[in-house]
């Protein structure tokens, strides 16, 4: 699917840990797609009106930069991921941009709840979730810094890029 946007937080620290797996587990990452946990998708259609990145500017220079720790491995069917220790602080930053922009559900309204998470393989079987899990155990906790806000846009093709990025309030947070 094509033509789409998103907002992210993207989570570079977890790269060195977690690339190799995402590359051969998560089609969204050879689609351009970082390391990230998800604020608000779908997000406008692409191309994003100048009115919202503005509006999105706004609100994510409102909110403080934070540290966390990605201290779990969890499941969702066919989907293991991340789990971050400041949950609530993710969680309380998308229902902000729910406030914000009504119109857009997170996951289009799929899930009642929204749980905070960096997907590290997707669309998996029940073995490969278990290899991906026993992989990342001994590597956590992961320190983090959410830092800044991505809006993500994908192209025809479905290849998503960086159209923006937000800094987060107290960038400077260690």
């Amino acid at each position: 699917m094509g033509n789409e946007s998103a907002v992210i937080i993207p989570i570079p620290e977890v790269e060195p840990v977690i690339a190799r797996l995402r590359r051969k587990y998560d089609r969204s990452a050879g689609l351009g797609v970082p390391a990230h946990v998800t604020l608000l998708y779908p997000f406008c259609p692409s191309p994003v009106p100048v009115r919202e990145i503005t509006t999105l500017r706004d609100v994510c220079g409102s909110i403080a930069a934070f540290p966390f720790s990605f201290t779990e491995v969890r499941r969702f069917p066919a989907i293991a991921y991340l789990h971050p220790d400041q949950e609530e602080t993710f969680a309380q930053i998308t229902r902000l941009f729910i406030k914000t922009w009504p119109d857009y559900k997170p996951y289009g309204g799929a899930h009642a709840d929204v749980v905070p998470h960096l997907t590290v393989a997707d669309a998996v079987d029940a073995e490969t979730l278990s290899v991906v899990e026993n992989s990342l155990r001994g590597q956590l906790p992961i320190p983090c810094v959410a830092r800044e806000v991505w809006l993500l846009t994908s192209n025809q093709k479905g290849i998503w890029s960086k159209k923006a990025g937000f800094p987060l309030a107290g960038r400077n947070t260690t």
